[in-house]
């Protein structure tokens, strides 16, 4: 059955998606800014295996890949996916607070359109079937 209404359980999935993604790519870019400019990828890999900050994102991966296969279980992969391109407007406006990134007027209209696509895909039928236990 197509559905317009989405269960709670796949909310919640796609909000931790959101903030899993978000905090996966923040953290990352502060560890990176933290360490030195590896020579080799044999180096930095054991430069990463040391840092804090890239275990902590090598976790967070781990847990974002978890989620999104639970996700992908509960919904179609062309309902979900885009709805969880919010976290390209997270990302940006964490980026402005804590990195100091620049906010200029490109960047607001990519994200006016990030938040209108997902608008139109959040109104579009979707199949969520399979978060009942129910299959195609």
């Amino acid at each position: 059955m197509i559905r317009r209404t989405v269960p709670a359980a796949l909310v919640l999935r796609l909000t931790l998606a959101i903030v899993l993604d978000t905090a996966v790519q923040i953290l990352w870019k502060l560890a990176v800014t933290q360490s030195a400019a590896p020579e080799s990828i044999a180096a930095a890999a054991a430069a990463a295996s040391r840092e804090p900050l890239f275990l902590l994102v090598g976790g967070l991966f781990l847990w974002q890949l978890v989620n999104w296969l639970r996700v992908l279980e509960a919904s179609d992969l062309s309902y979900s996916h885009p709805i969880t391109s919010i976290s390209f407007v997270s990302v940006f406006a964490l980026s402005v607070v804590y990195l100091g990134e620049s906010v200029d007027a490109p960047k607001i209209l990519g994200i006016a359109l990030v938040f209108a696509g997902v608008w139109f895909i959040s109104r579009t039928d979707h199949d969520s079937n399979a978060a009942n236990g129910s299959t195609r």
